[in-house]
Order: C-alpha cells, then sequence, then structure tokens
C-alpha cells in the first residue's frame, strides 16, 4: 500500500530525515545565520546534529533567562 508511487515506509523514512531540519527552520531557538548553520549541519549529520543543537540551544535560552531574571 502507498500514496502515489511511494510506501508508507517510505514516507517514515522521509519524515524522520527532515523533521529536524523543519523543527530547526521554524524554532526560535536560533536566529539568522545560525539558523542557517543549524540547518546545514542538521542535514549533514542528521540526528545527531539534531541533539546537539537542542542541548546547545537549551543552555544558552537558560543562561538568558537567568540573567534576565537576576536584572
Amino acid at each position: 500500500m502507498g500514496f502515489g508511487g511511494i510506501s508508507v515506509w517510505q514516507l517514515i523514512i522521509l519524515i524522520a530525515v527532515f523533521a529536524p531540519a523543519i523543527h530547526v527552520l521554524v524554532s526560535e531557538r536560533s536566529h539568522g545565520g545560525a539558523k542557517f548553520g543549524w540547518f546545514l549541519a542538521i542535514l549533514f549529520f542528521s540526528w545527531v546534529g539534531y541533539i546537539v543543537f537542542l542541548i546547545v540551544t537549551q543552555s544558552t535560552k537558560d543562561s538568558l533567562s537567568r540573567r534576565r531574571d537576576q536584572a
């Protein structure tokens, strides 16, 4: 069973490959050139790059919120 020439498994694989890249593009965790850099990193390194993106940008977000609370 497929969707116009593409099987269900191929569709699942496409979603698994491109979902992290799409999330980086719509995320507010990074901006401008950094967002494009993360997008390229995720395209080349897929899930490893995505995990690094989540770890690095989360720590930056937490530090910014802590700075605002201290001010």
